[in-house]
């Protein structure tokens, strides 16, 4: 019987190569290793050569056809600075070598072009560099641009995947916020808003004449006001769109503006066959719709708006109902439709809006989200669901974030199990990462809100942020040791005290706050000193918030600290940027 097993072989070259030292068996090594084809096989080749060259004793010209071999499989896979390096080594031993000469010339490369090793340890490659790189924050990629190294070139490659461009003025904060006004005098607004102008113009235009620069662009972010009296929008508008088909690999788009900018953008990107993951809009017009036209590929939306029809919108989120994943609108009159929307494909959720008598919401999320990991609701409510979270108490098991906040309550509305049944849902989940549950201070005994609704927090042994409504009768000297010792940020809505207790109700608190808090913010506080509320609660903190303002806590070696507040801007715009600079990426949803 003419039969052959292929293990015969292979176990036959394991015992010849077992009799061989380790000088004969790199010599087998390094000939089987010319018999693997260039591309494909780059990981193969890599862990050979290394350990190739790991032998000691191995004569210099199997060295050279070693690396000479690495150098052809990683040019083949795309690694030219790695390959140039092996061919630098190749030619400082043996300047003669034809072979490596041979590559050179196949690759357009000359000597004078070869990376040289510097005086000094071993330096890596690009390659390395860029993946240490894709780890560092937007804050330190930005610093590296003055190192005067390849980290340069790498962090400005990074920085432009994600642009943001701001057109025409600045955005005029309300008028309860005009203590932004003492940050920046309107003489340095005016200058920003020109150092903006000059600074979309200059990246569009690189955009239109760089087709590499325009290659890395992968996120879009366009911020716009709504009036424009210096009719500066419409030529930045007419360079963005101009723009837009030149940006084949952009995946990501936001667009805060009027319909008069986003319908031209939609359409445009649609045109180019943008293949976007994530679209996202701020609808700044109260009246007007926009026609999203059709994307087969979103897996993310986002939709603000305060007018505008629900129809068109709900049309675009039904044919994207396969891809779906996050789903995110904003408009306090619209309605969550069950009907359109398939949850049961949805892994976010994130609703802003009405909640009528006869809403079937939150059964529909609750039987069917069963792939819900974050589930954020806001709005009035008009119907009673302590009924329904107590029937699917044990759904959504995947859920790391919940967060409710009512608005208001509908007078006929009087559901006093609500809370108790929020608890009851939540209660022992040890996935739970984040809670957030803020209720009308006029509306507690009318849900069943009151000390007990804190009760729950030490079974969530795993929770990192928590915002939350603070009852009136919950001593404050307990409220601290409620709060898991692993909560990171922290935010309360306080019931104001009398003015004269507020430093006893800190000194009360403080002993049981969590050791590890990095972010505390406090809203309907009589407090307005950031720094009071450091010296005399929280001690260890790293951002504070009162209300709508923001400071960052400034240790100095001295010991003694400073309170830098936030400007408006970086609130609205950089509010991510600078918390994860700061190490309180668990707060980012206290403000966002």
């Amino acid at each position: 019987m003419n039969a052959f097993n292929p293990r015969i072989l292979d176990a036959s070259i394991r015992d010849v190569t077992g009799c061989l030292s380790d000088t004969q068996k790199a010599d087998v090594l390094l000939h089987a290793l010319q018999h693997l084809p260039l591309e494909g096989s780059r990981i193969v080749m890599e862990n050979a050569i290394q350990s190739f060259l790991q032998v000691s004793g191995i004569p210099p010209a199997d060295v050279a056809r070693a690396l000479l071999l690495r150098a052809k499989t990683r040019i083949a896979a795309g690694y030219r600075t790695s390959a140039q390096q092996d061919l630098l080594a190749i030619l400082s031993s043996d300047p003669t070598n034809q072979d490596a000469k041979a590559v050179m010339q196949s690759e357009h490369l000359r000597q004078e072009m070869l990376i040289r090793e510097p005086d000094s340890p071993p330096h890596f490659s690009a390659e390395v560099w860029r993946e240490i790189a894709l780890y560092l924050p937007k804050r330190d990629l930005k610093s590296l641009l003055l190192v005067p190294h390849a980290l340069s070139r790498i962090a400005s490659q990074l920085i432009f995947r994600e642009i943001d461009l701001h057109f025409t003025a600045s955005p005029e904060p309300p008028r309860a916020d005009n203590r932004y006004r003492d940050i920046h005098s309107d003489h340095d607004e005016q200058e920003l808003d020109t150092w903006h102008y000059q600074r979309s113009a200059d990246i569009l235009t690189r955009i239109l004449v760089d087709p590499a620069f325009a290659s890395q662009v992968r996120s879009l972010r366009v911020y716009a006001v709504i009036s424009d009296p210096s009719h500066t929008l419409a030529f930045q508008t007419g360079m963005l769109i101009n723009s837009l088909p030149k940006l084949g690999n952009l995946r990501s788009v936001h667009c805060s503006g009027n319909r008069e900018l986003i319908n031209p953008m939609l359409e445009i990107m649609c045109a180019s066959n943008h293949r976007l993951y994530s679209l996202s809009i701020n609808l700044a017009n109260r009246s007007g719709d926009i026609n999203i036209p059709p994307f087969k590929h979103i897996t993310h939306f986002s939709i603000t708006s305060e007018g505008a029809n629900s129809t068109s919108i709900y049309d675009f989120i039904s044919q994207c109902d396969v891809n779906l994943r996050s789903l995110v609108i904003k408009n306090t009159n619209w309605r969550f439709s069950t009907d359109v929307i398939s949850v049961r494909h949805l892994t976010i959720i994130d609703f802003q809006g009405c909640f009528s008598a006869d809403s079937q919401v939150f059964s529909d999320i609750l039987s069917t989200g069963h792939q819900l990991e974050s589930l954020t609701l806001s709005g009035i409510l008009e119907c009673t669901l302590s009924a329904t979270l107590r029937l699917y108490r044990s759904s959504l098991p995947f859920l790391t974030h919940f967060a409710l906040k009512i608005v208001g309550l509908h007078r006929h509305v009087m559901d006093r199990d609500l809370v108790p049944a929020i608890l009851e849902f939540l209660r022992d989940r040890k996935c739970l990462r984040s809670f957030h549950l803020i209720v009308p201070s006029a509306d507690h005994r009318r849900i069943g809100f009151d000390a007990s609704a804190w009760g729950v927090l030490p079974s969530l042994i795993n929770l990192r942020s928590l915002c939350i409504s603070y009852p009136r009768d919950l001593s404050p000297s307990l409220a601290g040791w409620l709060v898991p010792r692993s909560v990171r940020a922290l935010t309360m809505e306080i019931m104001v005290p009398p003015a004269e207790d507020l430093l006893l109700f800190m000194n009360q608190l403080r002993p049981g706050i969590p050791p590890l808090l990095t972010f505390i913010g406090m809203t309907n506080f009589p407090i307005r000193s950031a720094i009071n509320l450091v010296d005399n609660g929280f001690s260890n903190v790293r951002v504070v918030r009162i209300d709508e303002s923001v400071w960052s806590v400034v240790r100095l070696d001295d010991g003694s600290i400073e309170m830098e507040q936030w400007p408006y801007r970086r609130i609205k715009y950089h509010t991510v940027t600078w918390l994860e600079s700061l190490g309180c990426e668990d707060a980012i949803r206290h403000l966002v």
